[in-house]
């Protein structure tokens, strides 16, 4: 039995990392395809508007965590008939949100137009834009979360990663032959959401061969749905804040610098945290089984491999970012998206971000969300009231900086909780740690970012060439350091 968990743990895990390197690529291809096909503004217009659709997530993800929660137990104890009280359930309360959405879309439509101040566009041209974007996100809600819920909660991460790999892939090709035959950007949007409609249907045909469940076994009760709801928008703003503040009070072509960063810091984040695959799901199992000390192993694990992966990626990162931006924009001279000190800032906040996911999921798994739910709260008001604030004095800095001091509070906070309340450790066996790990991710980066000053990165070529280099020469010590230490 430990076997199987422990190679189904490993199928996860390299699932996860296949799916993210596959989705880092395509998503570097795309925007530049589309920037160069449409301009700095068109992309802006459409990042800015499937940030303002993805806002219809925040009903939709504390219920996701809430019913992850509620199938750990049922799913260890092989328990059908509960299984089934929470799937359909959770099935039932996404079709209300589907039908939410729709609304929720059409509104938008009609509005973003003057919303946004676009001038290059018109509201018919904005309208459809809005429904091609939002389809495959109606799709998700109409037939996938349920489905995908059930999977993920049951440790069979890697099922998702593989469907997302093959329809990604897919996706990536349909923009470039698009945009290569000078289709208009709604024919791109919507052939892209045709591809993505897939998955959904995917996740049912899976579901349908491997589960037995009955609509005859009485509905669960979702008993702390608005709590989980509650902290979703909470995080959800915190996570999304930065391109609506942009939206309304700066510039679209800030949206469209934003977003490339974004694009390429979220993949770095995306890569890192797969190395998580199926965390959430392993602490869940050990929390309904109650056996604590399992789960300070597999949290030293998790914990250890994210640390590692993080001060490795994100001080890669940290240095070539922007010779990579560089060469990613050249050509582009409808915007300035050459901003050092914005990324750096924007590395480290998604930096910390990674180094607490385990202490971050672990009151998901124990189902503790009313507990945590203030800490939630207060990191999105901290983000939106500090970036407000700073955004006057420098948009892009300014919505980074707010960002960077909302999720150091939610790292100090989730750890203070996690240590006393589930771990059952003293607080600075985990803080120490973290501070340690952002000391050296920031000596690292501002060291290889000098010695990086001094080469002329001229290609793509070359790039890849130093950023072997300096990834081997981060990696092999860190290598080393976690097997001197846990190799045991």
């Amino acid at each position: 039995m430990k076997r199987r968990e422990t190679d189904e743990s490993k199928l996860n895990i390299l699932t996860q990392l296949l799916n993210q390197l596959v989705t880092t690529a395509c998503g570097i291809l795309i925007p530049r395809l589309l920037i160069a096909a449409y301009g700095s503004e068109a992309y802006g217009i459409s990042a800015s508007i499937a940030q303002f659709l993805s806002y219809i997530a925040m009903l939709e993800g504390g219920i996701g965590g809430v019913a992850r929660a509620k199938l750990y137990g049922p799913l260890a104890k092989n328990d059908a008939s509960e299984t089934s009280s929470v799937y359909y359930a959770v099935r039932d309360f996404f079709n209300h949100v589907a039908a939410i959405f729709v609304v929720y879309s059409i509104i938008l439509g009609f509005c973003y137009h003057d919303l946004a101040h676009v001038t290059i566009f018109s509201r018919t041209y904005i309208f459809l834009l809005v429904l091609s974007i939002g389809l495959a996100t109606l799709a998700k809600y109409v037939g996938g979360l349920a489905n995908l819920t059930l999977i993920v909660a049951d440790k069979k991460v890697y099922v998702n990663n593989l469907i997302m790999v093959a329809t990604t892939l897919v996706n990536a090709a349909t923009v470039a032959i698009l945009v290569r035959m000078g289709a208009g950007l709604v024919l791109v949007k919507l052939g892209s959401s045709l591809i993505f409609v897939v998955r959904p249907i995917l996740y049912a045909v899976y579901v349908k061969k491997h589960y037995v469940l009955t609509r005859s076994s009485p509905k669960a009760v979702l008993d702390q749905k608005w709590t989980g709801i509650g902290q979703h928008i909470a995080y959800f703003l915190h996570k999304n804040t930065d391109i609506v503040l942009l939206t309304l009070l700066a510039d679209l072509r800030l949206v469209a610098v934003y977003s490339v960063y974004n694009m390429v810091i979220g993949s770095v984040r995306s890569i890192t945290e797969a190395l998580s695959g199926g965390m959430e799901a392993v602490f869940g199992e050990c929390i309904a089984k109650d056996d604590i000390s399992a789960l300070r192993r597999s949290y030293r694990k998790y914990k250890t491999l994210l640390s590692a992966g993080t001060l490795v990626l994100f001080s890669c990162a940290g240095i070539l970012i922007v010779p990579f931006i560089r060469l990613y924009t050249k050509g582009i001279t409808d915007a300035d998206y050459i901003r050092p000190a914005f990324a750096w800032v924007f590395l480290l906040a998604e930096a910390v971000n990674c180094l607490v996911l385990p202490c971050a999921s672990l009151p998901v798994a124990a189902n503790h969300l009313r507990q945590t739910r203030w800490g939630a709260y207060s990191e999105a008001l901290i983000n939106i009231v500090l970036s407000c604030i700073l955004i006057k004095w420098n948009p892009l800095l300014g919505v980074a900086i707010g960002t960077l001091a909302a999720t150091v509070f939610r790292a100090v906070y989730y750890m203070a909780y996690s240590a006393k309340n589930i771990l059952h450790l003293p607080l600075h066996r985990i803080l120490l740690p973290f501070f340690g790990t952002n000391f050296l991710f920031f000596a690292v980066t501002l060291c290889g970012t000098f010695l990086i000053q001094a080469v002329k990165i001229k290609s793509f070529l070359s790039w890849t060439l130093w950023g072997g280099l300096c990834f081997l020469s981060i990696a092999f010590p860190v290598a080393i350091a976690v097997r001197k230490r846990y190799g045991r």
